[in-house]
């Protein structure tokens, strides 16, 4: 029998279930109907003045207010001075890999407003040591310069309130004579979590060192990937690190992927930023063909620049002839054109006008057959790519061989990404207090040597066969500084449109001055169109080559400008009640 609860939960007490069941359907229906009714009674009632029994409009929200975020820190970090792969290798002096000592010298710059201290990587994250710079009275940059630095260092900027500041720096060693013979100098570089090393080689007499650092606070995995002739390499170990906070992890490429000719390298990191570069040295049997640094580029994309290519006339089949070396790391292949501009504009050059690109391999493309000059090299694929080039200057016979070897040095150059300036900007990305220039980077020359720029006006798209030369100019405002951060003259160099031409930064001091040019930076003045400006600093070092009439020293390398770090924005900011993460 059931209960009276269970009698009332089923309907009439005593009643079957079913008919239950249907008495409870016909009072859900009659009662929806009902309700509809009534909803469409009320609201043919209410009409026109029913809006007056309506609950009002919710309250408008809060004005949106902008909000300037503070920007953070800036993290520059410096290669360390150039070192031999083995450095527990002894013999004859004569022979040693290490006859005489390494150089070294490393200068920093920060123009504008903000703090900066500069530390060595000295594997702690902290960096206790780390001094802060101070700037001359009166100066218009901070410039500091540190002799023979035992290790990288890590220059930290901490932008003021107002515009922000312009920081470069950079180190080279210079060494005369063997294993090591050469300028291995580079621009400090920001670190990151994707970094692109186009240069060196594993072949037999080469060496390639990874250098991976850590400037963080936290560690971080690094996955090294390695592209060759051949496609990309298998690596022993996989090509996986851990790179503590702070730390510094040196690897021989050719311990990994050996007999790689051509390299190219990838490191990605996660859990942290890194900075990588590639240590390449080269002998020829007892000969030193060169060291340099090999730093990052732009990240694979389908217009990419150079500058800084110097050429003394070489064959197209000479082995010293400047290189352009490319892949296309993704799984389609494609085709690639390759453009020099030097001073007069376009120079044509057999062969290397389109350029086949098979996936995963990495090819070389010589540059030989340029008439004596410093050049820029643009490259339009019509799939994404890295690229860079090297540089051969020749040097003195090597003075421990009984024939004439000739002993070179090797400057590595990366490329950059081509691209119009933003659209509503036609000027490129504006330099703060100046509406009429916009920033193209900044190079803190290296200490010890001379330099010259390569300035060129490249166009951001490729001209088609049979089509009219690029039209426009491109304006460059080349300003320099001394050792003391005061700015000792500038300069405005006109190009016209897909031509390149040097400068010579000590030609801007006024006339009879002995200042030391320490840093050069490089704005845009007016429009850019569609043309971008690339360049690029060669340094060069040492005794000259011995040659009748020629007094170039010998030793060579190229530095690329630094860019400003992105600019400090705003947030909009709105005040709510509401909590959490809800509409």
């Amino acid at each position: 029998m059931p209960t009276d609860e269970t009698a009332h939960e089923g309907g009439s007490r005593g009643a079957p279930p079913g008919r239950a069941r249907a008495v409870l359907r016909r009072v859900t229906t009659t009662g929806a109907g009902l309700v509809g009714v009534l909803t469409v009674g009320a609201v043919a009632a209410l009409g026109a003045t029913g809006a007056t029994f309506l609950p009002a409009a919710p309250a408008p929200a809060d004005p949106v207010q902008q909000v300037t975020v503070e920007p953070a820190q800036e993290l520059t970090v410096c290669p360390g001075p150039a070192r031999l792969t083995d450095p527990e290798t002894v013999g004859d002096a004569q022979f040693g890999p290490a006859p005489v000592g390494t150089t070294s010298a490393l200068r920093a710059v920060v123009e504008g407003d903000g703090s900066a201290e500069l530390g060595a990587f000295d594997g702690t994250a902290t960096r206790d040591g780390a001094q802060e710079l101070e700037r001359s009275q009166g100066a218009d940059a901070t410039v500091a310069t540190v002799e023979d630095p035992a290790e990288g260092a890590v220059l930290t900027v901490r932008p003021g309130a107002d515009d922000a500041p312009r920081v470069a720096a950079s180190i080279g060693s210079v060494t005369t004579a063997g294993d090591l013979r050469g300028l291995a100098a580079a621009s400090c570089s920001r670190p990151g979590i994707s970094q692109w090393l186009v240069g060196g080689s594993t072949q037999i007499g080469s060496s390639a060192q990874l250098v991976l650092q850590n400037p963080g606070l936290t560690p971080a995995v690094v996955q090294v990937d390695v592209w060759g002739q051949g496609g990309e390499a298998v690596l022993s170990g996989g090509g996986r690190h851990l790179v503590g906070p702070g730390e510094e992890v040196v690897t021989l490429v050719e311990a990994a992927a050996p007999e790689q000719r051509r390299l190219v390298v990838h490191v990605t990191a996660s859990g942290g930023l890194v900075s990588a570069y590639l240590q390449h040295s080269t002998l020829d049997g007892l000969v030193p063909l060169g060291v340099d640094l090999v730093v990052p580029g732009a990240e694979p994309a389908q217009d990419l620049a150079l500058a800084g290519v110097t050429s003394v006339g070489e064959a197209v089949d000479d082995p010293h002839a400047p290189q352009l070396r490319l892949l296309a790391p993704g799984e389609t292949g494609g085709t690639a054109r390759v453009t020099v501009y030097g001073e007069d504009g376009a120079v044509p050059l057999r062969g290397v006008e389109d350029v086949a690109l098979t996936p995963g391999v990495v090819t070389d493309v010589s540059l030989g057959g340029l008439p004596e000059g410093s050049y820029a090299v643009a490259v339009h694929a019509d799939v994404p790519v890295v690229a860079g080039a090297s540089v051969d200057r020749r040097g003195e016979p090597d003075p421990d061989l009984l024939h004439e070897e000739r002993q070179y040095d090797r400057a590595w150059i990366a490329a950059r990404a081509v691209a119009p300036a933003p659209a509503g900007d036609p000027d490129g990305v504006g330099a703060p207090g100046d509406e009429d220039a916009a920033r193209a980077g900044q190079v803190a020359l290296v200490p010890g040597t001379t330099s010259e720029l390569t300035l060129a006006a490249v166009p951001t798209t490729v001209v088609a066969d049979g089509g009219d030369d690029p039209a426009g100019r491109l304006e460059l405002r080349v300003r320099a500084y001394d050792e003391d951060g005061a700015e000792i003259g500038s300069t405005t160099v006109t190009l016209a449109a897909g031509t390149a031409q040097t400068l010579d930064p000590s030609t801007l001091r006024d006339q009879g001055s002995e200042a030391v040019v320490a840093a050069v930076t490089v704005d845009v003045v007016g429009p850019r169109g569609d043309l971008d400006p690339v360049w690029s600093v060669t340094a060069s070092a040492g005794p000259p080559s011995g040659d009748d009439g020629d007094e170039t020293p010998s030793l060579v390398s190229v530095l690329l400008p630094v860019t400003d770090a992105p600019a400090p924005g705003a947030v909009a900011v709105r005040a709510t009640d509401t909590a959490g993460l809800g509409d």
